[in-house]
């Protein structure tokens, strides 16, 4: 590479450290996070084509983002959407248009502030001898999740829709449990491989699935809430960083 064009990819770079601040809710402050560039763009835009996969490494795409232009990994994925929205808003403009639909982002963002956060961090679940602690899981930690849950799709003989639904609700549930106790006996979901814990949730009694799909409701709830502008709900996929006609 000649030192000219290294050069000016230098000043590319020093473009790209450009930061805006996003409020928070889950901390109650500002954070800073730099702007999307075109490469961001493209990542999260080309997974459109590739059905159950590309909606996995859709996700995954957007909390490597998210993680790379905060420099946070803690950040958890109730964070997710006010970073998506500031991000999109600044580099792609306020205004996002939905099918006929013409949607002021700067609403959703002022959603931020005004709809009450009320997400618990944790949760415990008893059902007879078995207790379940449940969490909110990092971005990162949701990261290595949607990984192997990619893998376990490429294992498929063929990628059966059905037998790929399957595997997401499984992965699912699990990312949300922290740890399993049975009889005194407790294991840390984090210290074990991520095969063994698909086996454990698939051994789970049926009985404990309401609770543990209430612990998740409140993030899907609240995120929905955020979303919702004159009762039209803004959908977070890879058409939302496309800037062609809808």
């Amino acid at each position: 590479m000649s030192n000219s064009v290294a050069g000016f990819l230098n000043k590319l770079d020093t473009l790209s450290d450009k930061k805006i601040k996003v409020y928070l809710p889950s901390r109650d402050k500002n954070v800073e996070v730099k702007l999307l560039n075109i490469k961001q763009q493209k990542d999260l835009i080309s997974s459109v084509l590739d059905g159950v996969k590309g909606s996995i490494d859709f996700l995954r795409t957007l909390n490597k983002v998210i993680i790379e232009n905060t420099g946070d990994n803690n950040l958890k994925i109730y964070d997710k959407i006010p970073f998506v929205i500031a991000m999109r808003s600044a580099t792609l403009g306020s205004t996002y248009k939905s099918n006929l639909l013409s949607i002021d982002l700067a609403r959703i963002i002022n959603n931020f502030k005004v709809i009450p956060f009320n997400i618990e961090d944790e949760k415990v679940v008893n059902v007879e001898n078995l207790t379940i602690n449940l969490h909110i899981p990092t971005l990162a930690q949701e990261n290595i999740i949607l990984t192997r849950c990619e893998q376990e799709i490429d294992n498929l003989d063929t990628e059966n829709l059905k037998e790929s639904v399957g595997l997401m609700y499984i992965f699912e549930i699990l990312k949300y449990i922290k740890s399993i106790s049975i009889d005194g006996s407790e294991l840390l979901f984090d210290e074990i491989k991520i095969s063994d814990r698909v086996k454990i949730v698939e051994k789970l009694p049926l009985t404990v699935y309401n609770e543990i799909s209430s612990f998740i409701e409140s993030i899907t709830k609240y995120q929905s809430d955020v979303l919702t502008i004159d009762d039209f709900e803004v959908s977070i996929d890879s058409s939302f960083f496309d800037t062609g006609d809808k």
